[in-house]
């Protein structure tokens, strides 16, 4: 669940919550992949701001990671000002102190990149006061955080000289295994400011310090710093717990995952929340395939506008992804300006394959199958030809007596003919059997998209 709320600088002025939700159990970590979705479909939109929806519910400004987070950057305004004036002992405390900020707002770190920043100028301090180990030890926990993070070309020479001797020994980084569980089930992971899936989650990373964040709607997002060192597996558990206000919610949301056409469910959510306007995603599961269906509510006259449904395979690399652009054409634009319309029959046929096309597409293998058994008729037919030309030079060289001086040119010409035709049938055979395996896997991948896209066929 993710609050958005409309800035004073929108054309409507109304506020908009946006909720996931899982219709059974089993679409818990569908839902959840579904909320980071969301949040991307409306912050790509200058109309609207993102709110926690922890802040919504408990009516507080902000929780304490976020005061921690906003405190970690004012150190680090403060040391990158010591910094520019030369004021080294000033700025390498600063830097300590805003990283340790940086750990303790991890529930609401969502970008690494500002405390590689502050690791990476804490080391350049750390150089100038020529602290060799302690800049080593900064610039090495910058890259388990960031393995790609690189100084910027202006560094000064010295600074350099000791980054790159960092770097010689970080280019075959230690691995070791991050495991993170939740007391709530299935929630948000992220590792370094990057979301990674749902938990439970075990992931490979470089061995070091790294910044753990959990999130779930509705409860109060966990942050921390776990160790993990070479070959072994670090777990953090993420005790995650209920916002205040949640409980009523909740119960209101199980009964709308039960029966998200009951629209008088649909209006109370949104008088609870206190907004204008309930953009509400119901997502259920069939094996590996997430149906997500969204609706969009006008809570100020309690009345739903319309719905959107679109099928994903939740197993893919491009659930995120394609969620993300579904709720933008579909959710945000309509519930900013008019009501969702009913999905067309084309739009019910949508594949739930990756990609942008709203059919199934002919698999490359049919296509390639086809291009080379049609093909091998020219090998076939070149061989047929030149093996015509070897019977006629046959013929012309028996019918020549040995002392014939156009004896030898005649039976060259037959020998390259002979080799020329076998050449031709090997060929056109190779393609021919090529192509009649790229057609049956093809034609195979073809009926299990299908599948996938109507699942009450058969394959």
């Amino acid at each position: 669940m993710t609050a958005i709320a409309g800035p004073a600088a929108a054309d409507d002025g109304l506020v908009t919550v946006t909720i996931a939700v899982p219709k059974d159990s089993g679409a818990a970590r569908a839902a959840v992949l579904s909320a980071p979705a969301l949040r991307d479909a409306f912050a790509g939109d200058g109309r609207f701001t993102l709110r926690d929806l922890e802040s919504l519910l408990d009516d507080v400004p902000a929780p304490p990671a976020d005061a921690r987070l906003q405190e970690a950057r004012r150190l680090h305004s403060k040391a990158d000002l010591a910094l520019s004036i030369v004021d080294l002992p000033v700025a390498a405390d600063a830097y300590g102190q805003a990283l340790v900020a940086f750990e303790q707002g991890a529930a609401a770190l969502t970008d690494i990149a500002e405390v590689v920043d502050c690791f990476d100028k804490q080391a350049t301090t750390f150089v100038l006061l020529g602290d060799r180990a302690a800049a080593d030890n900064a610039w090495q926990r910058a890259l388990a955080l960031d393995p790609g993070f690189r100084l910027a070309p202006d560094a000064a020479p010295r600074v350099s000289k000791v980054f790159e001797g960092v770097l010689k020994t970080y280019r075959d980084p230690p691995i070791g295994k991050l495991t993170v569980y939740a007391t709530s089930g299935a929630a948000e992971v992220w590792v370094d400011g990057v979301p990674r899936g749902s938990s439970p989650l075990t992931v490979d990373v470089p061995a070091g310090r790294h910044l753990v964040r959990v999130y779930r709607e509705g409860y109060r997002a966990w942050g921390g710093a776990v160790e993990v060192k070479k070959g072994q597996e670090a777990t953090a558990q993420a005790p995650l717990k209920p916002t205040t206000g949640f409980a009523r919610l909740d119960e209101l949301l199980t009964r709308l995952a039960r029966n998200p056409d009951n629209d008088a469910t649909v209006a109370e959510v949104s008088r609870l929340l206190k907004v204008d306007r309930l953009v509400l995603a119901v997502v259920a599961t069939e094996g590996s395939v997430a149906t997500v269906t969204g609706i969009a509510v006008d809570a100020v006259a309690g009345r739903v506008l319309g719905r959107a449904e679109k099928s994903l395979p939740v197993d893919g690399d491009f659930f995120v992804r394609d969620a993300t652009r579904f709720f933008r054409e579909r959710l945000v634009g309509e519930a900013a300006t008019r009501a969702i319309t009913a999905p067309t029959e084309l739009e019910r046929r949508t594949t739930r394959l990756s990609g942008d096309a709203e059919v199934v597409e002919t698999p490359a293998a049919v296509v390639a199958g086809w291009v080379l058994s049609i093909g091998a008729v020219v090998p076939v037919g070149v061989g047929v030809g030149l093996g015509i030309a070897t019977l006629n030079q046959s013929a012309a060289y028996r019918s020549r007596t040995q002392v014939d001086p156009e004896l030898a040119t005649i039976k060259n010409a037959w020998l390259f003919s002979a080799i020329g035709a076998d050449v031709g049938y090997v060929v056109g055979a190779a393609m021919l059997t090529g192509g009649v395996i790229l057609l049956i896997n093809g034609y195979d991948e073809q009926q299990t998209r299908e599948a996938v896209l109507r699942p009450g066929t058969q394959p």
